[in-house]
């Protein structure tokens, strides 16, 4: 079985209807959804939260630091890794 091709959600098309963009700004620069930590610069990765209600779709991406975004990478490999192998 082959794994499913790699996306990456560094942002959402500005073009997509409905699209939310939610990026906690500081002074000077982001706070990270995960541990909350402030950081400049651009975010190490995204998380995606996406919700609808009724025929509205709304999507958030919320920015992570350095160190969470690489433990939010390695946690979704390992279960996807772990998910597969008690399928086979």
């Amino acid at each position: 079985m082959r794994p499913p091709p790699l996306v990456t959600l560094d942002r959402l098309d500005t073009e997509t209807p409905n699209s939310v963009r939610s990026e906690p700004r500081t002074e000077r620069g982001f706070e990270c959804d995960v541990c909350g930590e402030r950081f400049e610069g651009e975010p190490a990765g995204s998380g995606l939260f996406i919700w609808s209600r009724g025929t509205e779709v709304r999507y958030e991406q919320p920015p992570l630091c350095e160190e969470c975004a690489s433990k939010v990478t390695i946690g979704a490999l390992l279960a996807w890794e772990n998910e597969e192998e008690e399928e086979g």
